[in-house]
């Protein structure tokens, strides 16, 4: 969609939140559908960065990590033959941490594209955006909470035919995955207003060949697994956030992760690192429920007594088990451009 081109003397400033994801949900060899994933946005971290036109006529980025810049670079290069843009200049002033379970590199890469959109004079449309930057193949839960914000499930992708006979060729990280659009959410819903605790732990990232290797030994699951996700999800998490109900959705959080079937593989990868934080927080009578969000580093906590759990937290921290924690919450406005001078 075209707009009345701002006057490109100035910046396109854009503020995006941070995804934290329950669970994926199909990853069996038989179901119709294949991923589904259950997240939600919230306000810390996120992301701050205002892009503007260069005023050498090169591409620049400022702010952020060598790995981000580049694919930054890389995206500003290929949305400017699209869009017959000027090159742009982007100053990240708050960027999400990398390789933490945050959604970074997809949430960053789709609130740039838009701004860099709007400095054009276009309103790219936020999925379109993601297929064309080659994002969220796997999972549409970064694409849709940039959009919408809140809480939203997607409904993963169709399976094709030969899915059966070769589900691995089709249950892959995203990178690694098809050339499909990220899928439509199927649930989206405003995330009441319940303090969220934010926990790094000393877990470690999982991505590139490692991340396929991994997936491809512990998917596919059995399809009862998948089938008990999907419940949980649809029965547990969903209804409770619509019914505002903390009681019901902390049942299904901890559910989702002591006894789902691929988080408990996503938590023996990370080991005791990860596995000490929850069982820590399992055993807290100050935290509700806990959660790791995809395979982490990052684990996310709800609780009635925040201040009781603050003190939880920095005794976990003062034990090492932890590098940082923060409380935040949910944002359910998605991400935001205005212009600046």
């Amino acid at each position: 969609m075209a707009l009345d081109r701002p006057d490109r003397s100035g910046a396109v400033r854009v503020s995006a939140p941070a995804r934290l994801s329950f669970t994926l949900i199909s990853l069996d060899g038989s179901s119709l559908r294949r991923n589904g994933i259950a997240a939600m946005a919230v306000d810390r971290p996120g992301l701050t960065a205002e892009v503007r036109e260069a005023a050498d006529g090169i591409v620049a980025v400022t702010g952020t990590a060598e790995e981000t810049a580049r694919e930054l670079a890389a995206a500003l290069e290929a949305l400017r033959k699209l869009w017959d843009g000027p090159a742009a200049r982007v100053d990240v002033l708050e960027a999400l941490p990398q390789h933490s379970g945050f959604g970074s590199k997809t949430s960053t890469l789709l609130a740039v594209g838009h701004a860099y959109g709007r400095l054009c004079g276009v309103e790219p449309d936020l999925r379109e955006l993601a297929r064309t930057l080659g994002r969220g193949r796997t999972s549409g839960a970064s694409t849709g909470l940039s959009a919408y914000g809140g809480f939203l499930v997607d409904g993963g992708h169709v399976n094709p035919p030969d899915f059966a006979e070769a589900p691995q060729k089709y249950l892959r990280p995203s990178r690694f995955a098809q050339q499909v659009a990220p899928p439509k959410p199927v649930v989206r819903l405003d995330f009441p207003d319940w303090p969220v605790l934010v926990l790094l732990t000393h877990g470690r990232h999982l991505g590139g060949q490692e991340e396929l290797e991994w997936f491809h030994s512990v998917a596919p699951i059995p399809a009862e697994e998948s089938w008990r996700t999907s419940h949980l999800v649809f029965m547990g998490l969903a209804p409770a956030v619509l019914e505002q109900d903390f009681d019901a959705f902390c049942a299904a959080v901890n559910e989702i992760t002591f006894t789902g079937h691929f988080k408990q593989a996503q938590i023996a990868f990370q080991g005791d690192a990860v596995a000490d934080v929850l069982e820590a927080g399992r055993a807290a009578p100050s935290v509700d429920a806990i959660a790791l969000s995809v395979t982490g580093p990052a684990c996310f906590a709800f609780t009635k007594r925040p201040e009781d759990a603050e003190r939880w937290a920095w005794e976990l921290k003062n034990r090492g088990l932890i590098r940082d924690f923060w409380f935040t919450r949910a944002n359910n406005q998605g991400l935001a451009t205005t212009v600046v001078s």
